[in-house]
C-alpha cells in the first residue's frame, strides 16, 4: 500500500562558516532580518572556542525558508556564511527553544550558549532575476510547495506551475549533495496566478506524494 506524506518544514536553520568571533547574539541580530528569532546557538569545544557553526530557531517554518532563500552566501564577520534547513529539525515537536539544547546536523556537538534568539543550497531556477531581497510584506506573487517529487528539478515544477499563470521563476531547494530537499518556490507573474496555483494544487497527489501549497509571506 503506497503511503502519502505531507512535508513539514523544520524552523531551525543550520549555519556554517562563521567567523570564529561570531557569538550567538550576532547570529541573532542577523537572522532577525529573516523574521522573528527564538533560540540562537554557536557551538564551541571544551575550551569554549568556536566550531565555525551554529543554530538558529525562528517562530515559523516559513521565517526560516525566508533565511534559507535570502541569507545563504551573505556577510557576517567578514565570512560568507551558509545556510540550510537543520536536517533533523523537521518534525521536532519544541516547546522552548531556550530551553532545549540543539540537536547538531552531524556528530561532535559543543555546548554552546543559546539565548531565545545553518550550509543549504538551492537549485536556482530560470525565468526572471534572481529573487530580491524580502522587504517583510508578501507580494502575493511567490507560493512555496513542500512535497515535490525527489526526482523533481526547476524545470519540472516551473512546467507544472504554469498551467496556472506565467512563472517568472521555479526554484527547488537542494542539499550539500545537490539532492533535493523536497520543497521549493514558484515566482508568477499576477498574484491571480499564484492565488490559482495554490487553490489548484494545494493537498493534491502528485507521485504518491501530498502537496502543500501556499503563499510565500515574506516574498
Amino acid at each position: 500500500m503506497e503511503t502519502q506524506e505531507t512535508i513539514r518544514l523544520g524552523k531551525r536553520c543550520f549555519v556554517g562558516n562563521l567567523a570564529w568571533k561570531t557569538s550567538w547574539q550576532d547570529l541573532k541580530d542577523k537572522f532577525r532580518e529573516a523574521g522573528n528569532v527564538v533560540y540562537t546557538n554557536v557551538m564551541r569545544d571544551d575550551d569554549g572556542r568556536s566550531k565555525g557553526w551554529g543554530i538558529v530557531e525562528f517562530e515559523t517554518p516559513e521565517e526560516a525558508l525566508h533565511a534559507i532563500q535570502n541569507l545563504n552566501g551573505a556577510e557576517l564577520g567578514g565570512r560568507r556564511i551558509l545556510v540550510r534547513e537543520d536536517r533533523e529539525d523537521r518534525d521536532i515537536k519544541q516547546a522552548d527553544g531556550a530551553a532545549e539544547a540543539p540537536r547538531a546536523p552531524r556528530a561532535g556537538r559543543g555546548a554552546g550558549r543559546g539565548s531565545a534568539n545553518g550550509g543549504r543550497g538551492a537549485g536556482r531556477g530560470r525565468g526572471a532575476a534572481a529573487p530580491a531581497e524580502g522587504t517583510g510584506e508578501s507580494s502575493g506573487l511567490q507560493i512555496v510547495v513542500q512535497g515535490i517529487p525527489w526526482a523533481y528539478t526547476w524545470r519540472e515544477l516551473k512546467d507544472m506551475f504554469a498551467e496556472t499563470g506565467n512563472v517568472d521563476r521555479a526554484d527547488v531547494v537542494t542539499g550539500y549533495d545537490g539532492r533535493s530537499r523536497g520543497y521549493g518556490t514558484v515566482k508568477f507573474a499576477t498574484k491571480e496566478a499564484a492565488e490559482a496555483a495554490v487553490a489548484r494544487f494545494h493537498e493534491s497527489e502528485l507521485e504518491g506524494r501530498r502537496l502543500a501549497v501556499f503563499i510565500d509571506r515574506y516574498q
